[in-house]
């Protein structure tokens, strides 16, 4: 099996490009920044996807900090019933955007 390519000096871009390198999770992310205190359905909406889509995206980024969910996920993750609303982490997306600058030689 191939081995992942990684140039040398590329260890600090590996979270911003992972966490942010998906057209998906950076328009979710966009329209939080707009639009915060959301839910899911209003996501799904005005990026025209489908919860099947949306959702795991969220709960990934809500577990890397960069979105903030009311109420948060419990152990276990379960909040059937519950209307979850979004918004983002401005201090941690500004942090990985930051990094990912730093990684590229921008800053």
């Amino acid at each position: 099996m191939p081995r992942l390519a990684q140039p040398a000096g590329s260890e600090d871009a590996q979270d911003p490009i992972s966490l942010l390198g998906n057209l998906v999770k950076a328009g979710i992310i966009r329209y939080l920044r707009s639009n915060p205190d959301v839910t899911v359905g209003a996501i799904c909406d005005a990026l025209a996807l489908g919860r099947t889509t949306i959702q795991p995206l969220l709960n990934e980024l809500e577990a890397a900090g960069l979105i903030i969910a009311d109420p948060p996920t419990l152990p276990g993750g379960s909040r059937r019933g519950v209307w979850v609303r979004y918004r983002v982490n401005n201090e941690a997306v500004t942090d990985l955007y930051l990094r990912l600058g730093m990684a590229i030689g921008e800053f």
